[in-house]
């Protein structure tokens, strides 16, 4: 298998830059979007906080050690980069130590409270809208014409929602790791660790049928049996195939209104159809060990877009330097927009 994520998973456009990213921390800024209409009081104190290069469950359990509770008792909706600087929500039930500036002095320089308020629950794991970045790609070489035509290609068309190579640790290794313990040949020590590898094995699949209707040329045109979603919703519809729902259904997917689906492997039946499950189906047959592990955790078929929209994108020049603005809904991954406006070498993998 190879580990070569740009290989494995290809673009959709034309890359002819290529540029230096995350050279400081600075570079790589992420802010939390949470739609929350606060209480004003209850037994969770929630707090913004902004960290740098420092990774969300370290940082958790600094407030929980700061609040004088257990780390159980600390929830947040979503894991944030380590080498940047990031702003996301924490919340931490019935503190010992309630205190913003008290909280504040028992906590390590690289965390800082930005505000806080009270609420009635638990910021529970994916409870987010998005996320907001403002990005820097330094030392910028080649054909910019061609990287302005991508900003344009993405804003139109938005980019494939592959997991990122993150999703799949070093040199692939997570894929290798799930296959291992699907076959009884590696036990998980953790239920976290054992959550990351069934994830993986499902993305990882996800990624293969994407990656094959991209190379097909059909990952942004319905196949018959296609299941599609809502933007900014969880809801599901099918086509009902009719002449005249076509060409609306072409006009809504042109507009980003509405997002062509992919399957998140689960033991049950598919929910597409038609051409589109055949695809699936003849996709994740080529990884039978997986599949056994999702029928082992007798895992349900769920439903992801294929497509990211990129909302807000702005960009503007510095010299050689290019600074990106822009937000994705909950799940994108910033490296998959990256990756379609110019190479980038991530500096940060160099630590």
């Amino acid at each position: 298998m190879s580990d070569n994520f740009d290989l494995l998973f290809p673009g959709v456009n034309a890359i002819s830059t290529k540029g230096a990213m995350r050279s400081i921390a600075d570079d790589f800024q992420v802010v939390e979007i949470i739609k929350t209409d606060f209480s004003g009081d209850g037994e969770h104190l929630w707090l913004f906080v902004q960290k740098i290069n420092s990774n969300t469950d370290w940082v958790a359990k600094q407030l929980a050690r700061a609040c004088g509770v257990s780390p159980r008792q600390v929830g947040y909706a979503g894991l944030k980069d380590r080498h940047a600087l990031t702003s996301q929500w924490f919340s931490v039930q019935l503190p010992v130590v309630d205190d913003r500036q008290a909280i504040q002095e028992q906590l390590p320089p690289e965390v800082l409270i930005l505000k806080n308020h009270r609420h009635h629950k638990k910021l529970r794991t994916g409870g987010l809208k998005g996320n907001q970045f403002k990005l820097t790609i330094r030392n910028i070489e080649g054909d910019r014409p061609q990287l302005e035509q991508n900003v344009i290609n993405i804003k139109t068309h938005g980019v494939p929602n592959y997991f990122g190579a993150q999703r799949f640790g070093h040199g692939m290794g997570n894929v290798q790791s799930a296959a291992d313990w699907f076959a009884g040949q590696f036990r998980p020590k953790s239920r976290n660790l054992k959550s990351l590898l069934i994830s993986t094995a499902r993305s990882w699949i996800f990624n293969q049928i994407l990656a094959t209707r991209i190379r097909q040329g059909n990952w942004l045109t319905p196949l018959p049996g296609d299941i599609f979603q809502l933007d900014g919703s969880h809801s599901w519809f099918r086509d009902d195939q009719t002449e005249k729902s076509a060409v609306e259904l072409q006009r809504r997917l042109e507009e980003q209104d509405v997002h062509i689906t992919a399957a998140l492997w689960g033991d049950d039946e598919l929910q597409s159809s038609g051409l589109a499950a055949e695809l699936e189906r003849r996709v994740g047959l080529q990884y039978p060990e997986l599949l056994a592990g999702m029928h082992k955790h007798r895992l349900q078929h769920a439903r992801r877009a294929i497509r990211l929209p990129v909302r807000q994108l702005t960009h503007q020049w510095s010299g050689d330097d290019l600074s990106l603005s822009f937000e994705l809904s909950a799940g994108g991954y910033a490296t998959c927009v990256v990756r379609e406006l110019l190479a980038h070498q991530d500096l940060s993998l160099k630590e």
